[in-house]
């Protein structure tokens, strides 16, 4: 036997006998199995297998919901790409944002598209109907089905029935689909090139991102506009992480190190075992660990955007105004199965903020228990529901402005009813207030 032959047979050995000694530690690895193999081979319905694993998959994960893991989820092969567009900030597609507008209500083009994108190029303009997609009325599909045809492969080609404004009979757009990318930081107004401005209209001393989400570029997209910011000679900084859900946890971190010194933890991890497994550290190459900040926070930001705001706060890097977070201090591990054709998101660990603190809401918390992150003494601004749901009008038909939207803004009052006189997002004045007597005294 050659030595080749025989390291081949070793290490098949050893494979096998660590697979055994799995098994044997957990004997319901096999019982599941067992289960399975008898229901492919006995049920009287032959069901397909993948039927079966899916099933199975979203039975456990119901059962990880019985012990209050609201956050592990089974990613099938269907919902695959959906999954990791959210995250990668990436999808093929056209480039327009789109609603249903008007009575009856018809998918409607929001805002001109992106310079550069199929859309631009292919004059598809702001309020433009969008009547068919391949042939298939649009009418007759949910917003999800929209979506799902309006996006693929890049390189593939879609073509949309458009109806111009002031024109009477749609006409068809070929467009062939390509990268788009999705941006995770919003500013407060679009200028008249359609990009967004970072300075705030009525106080360009300050500097203002709204963090959308944690994806994979969103530090890098925080980085390029800091630099554009502080070529501008911008004085302060507003962080807005309202309604923010959270994201990739290397994102919170790379962002909270943006603007600390070296050396200082900015997040560490718990298995179940309550053994410390990671600890992130500050590198200090961020460069901004002068400007001063301030972050936006309400009862929907969650999970990285509680990192970013505990860390910033615990280091008084940064006054936190608004309201209490959601309390999400929980860490899910994405793990590639079926060779990847599917995913389990999966939590694994809890994480606690540098102060030593879980920020975990747990199932049967109280309103006096410690959870979230709260506002500094002094900053809280509480909304009511209506007024809650007030801001999300407010900020809809903001992010319309800086072009020619009359009439689709007269289209969305329509459909969402009237804001009351003289509305104001009284989270953002607090912290624009605050600043003024700030920069106003040299801070």
């Amino acid at each position: 036997m050659s030595l080749r032959t025989l390291l081949l047979l070793l290490c098949s050995t050893m494979i096998s006998y660590s697979c055994y000694v799995r098994a044997e530690q957990n004997p319901y690895a096999r019982y599941v199995e067992a289960g399975f193999s008898v229901i492919d081979r006995w049920a009287l319905h032959d069901t397909p297998d993948q039927e079966l694993f899916e099933g199975a998959m979203r039975g456990m994960i119901g059962v990880l919901r019985t012990h209050h893991d609201e956050h592990s989820l089974f990613v099938d092969e269907r919902q695959h790409d959906a999954f990791r567009e959210d995250l990668s900030q990436e999808f093929g597609g056209v480039g327009v944002r789109i609603s249903r507008l008007g009575d009856p209500p018809l998918l409607t083009v929001l805002g001109p598209p992106e310079p550069g994108t199929p859309a631009f190029n292919a004059d598809i303009r702001s309020g433009d109907r969008i009547l068919e997609i391949d042939g298939a009325p649009t009418e007759d599909l949910e917003m999800r089905d929209v979506l799902e045809a309006m996006r693929g492969k890049t390189g593939e080609p879609i073509t949309l029935a458009i109806l111009h404004q002031g024109d009477t009979e749609p006409v068809d757009v070929m467009l062939v689909r390509a990268v788009i990318t999705v941006e995770s930081i919003l500013g407060d107004l679009r200028g008249e090139d359609n990009k967004w401005q970072f300075q705030l209209p009525q106080e360009p001393r300050i500097g203002y991102l709204r963090i959308t989400k944690f994806g994979d570029k969103t530090e890098a997209e925080v980085a390029r506009i800091l630099a554009q910011l502080s070529a501008r000679g911008t004085e302060a900084l507003i962080l807005d992480l309202r309604d923010n859900y959270g994201g990739t946890l290397d994102a919170a971190i790379g962002i909270s190190d943006l603007f600390l010194r070296a050396g200082l933890p900015i997040v560490t991890t718990q298995g179940r075992d309550r053994v410390p497994r990671d600890r992130h550290v500050s590198k200090g190459t961020g460069g901004y660990t002068d400007i001063p900040l301030v972050v936006l926070v309400n009862h929907e930001s969650a999970s990285a955007s509680e990192i970013l705001a505990a860390c910033l706060q615990d280091y008084r890097r940064a006054v936190v105004i608004g309201e209490r977070s959601y309390g999400k201090g929980t860490v899910q591990r994405v793990i590639r199965i079926e060779s990847g054709r599917s995913l389990l998101k999966l939590t694994t660990a809890t994480y606690w903020r540098p102060n030593g603190k879980n920020i975990h809401r747990m199932h049967d918390a109280q309103p006096a228990d410690e959870w979230g992150v709260s506002p500094d003494p002094g900053f809280e601004v509480k909304l009511d529901e209506q007024e809650y749901l007030n801001w999300r009008k407010y900020r809809s038909r903001r992010d319309l402005l800086g072009f020619d939207q009359s009439t689709l803004i007269e289209e969305i009052v329509q459909e969402d009813g009237p804001l009351p006189d003289g509305f104001t997002d009284r989270v953002l004045d607090r912290a624009v207030d605050w600043f003024r007597s700030q920069l106003d005294n040299h801070l």
